[in-house]
């Protein structure tokens, strides 16, 4: 049963800051209310003003930032982060890095509201209602879901010992392979795909990458594949069964305009 741990209303910056790491110390799902400002390096660059943001890291070491409107946040860094609170020239900052591919998110934070941190979170069970079929045939169709320049260009190669979910072409000409779950993908999913790339790289395919698409990892497959040089993206649920949607309403449209075709024209013999 999840278990508060810690809650502080308006703490002195001091303070929060020794609570907070204290709390990434112990792994919790924290949560932070606070003024803040973010500045992120790594593919890109990106800084924000102060403003009011709800700053949440999870036990997984992901963190997302949110500002006061929208469902979307205004920034974040992927699981796997080394994340770490101090104070600095008299300001609490928050540090998340990742080491592969290098990125660094900074929270400067000058004040905060609310500091909480939770113990044993249970994680609700997950059910995508499509086939990883479904969702390898939405992703090829639409490659930038995954990332800019990606060209898909085939589906199902086989690949001893097994078949590739999906594999193409990224922008620098770099031979890229894809394993798709549809739920959280495990160790055993991240050694399946080292598996295809090892047998690639075998077969004098050097510019290889490997990429594990789910819409969570556990621990162990993320520390696997960082290991073994090979990546991990998030694939987008909701956004992937709207698409779904869409196609099989055109199916239904298209499908009903060519019956319509076919019959005879109202009112004649």
């Amino acid at each position: 049963m999840a278990t508060l741990r810690r809650a502080l209303v308006e703490p002195p910056l001091e303070d929060a800051a020794r609570a907070l790491q204290g709390l990434l110390t112990a792994h919790r799902w924290v949560v932070l209310w606070g003024r803040c400002r973010a500045d992120y390096e790594g593919r890109g660059a990106s800084s924000s003003g102060e403003g009011d943001v709800l700053v949440v890291v999870k036990e997984d070491r992901s963190v997302i930032v949110h500002g006061p409107r929208g469902f979307r946040p205004l920034n974040w860094q992927p699981s796997g982060a080394a994340v770490t609170a101090s104070m600095r020239e008299g300001l609490l900052e928050l540090r998340a890095v990742r080491k592969s591919p290098r990125e660094t998110l900074t929270l400067t934070c000058s004040r905060v509201y609310l500091l909480s941190g939770l113990e044993g979170a249970v994680e609700p069970e997950f059910h995508m209602y499509l086939s990883e079929a479904e969702i390898r045939d939405i992703l090829a169709s639409n490659p930038s879901l995954i990332e800019e320049g990606l060209r898909i260009v085939g589906v199902e190669r086989p690949v001893d010992p097994g078949f590739v979910d999906m594999y193409g072409i990224d922008r620098e000409g770099r031979l890229v392979v894809f394993e798709i779950k549809r739920v959280k993908a495990g160790e055993s999913a991240a050694r399946q795909l080292l598996r295809y790339v090892e047998t690639l790289r075998s077969r004098g395919h050097a510019r290889v990458r490997g990429v594990l698409l789910a819409p969570d990892f556990t621990e162990s497959a993320i520390r696997l594949l960082e290991a073994s040089g090979l990546e991990h993206a998030r694939i987008d649920p909701r956004a992937i069964y709207e698409m779904a949607g869409r196609r099989r309403s055109v199916k239904r449209v298209r499908g009903l305009t060519e019956y319509l075709g076919k019959g005879s024209a109202p009112g004649r013999g």
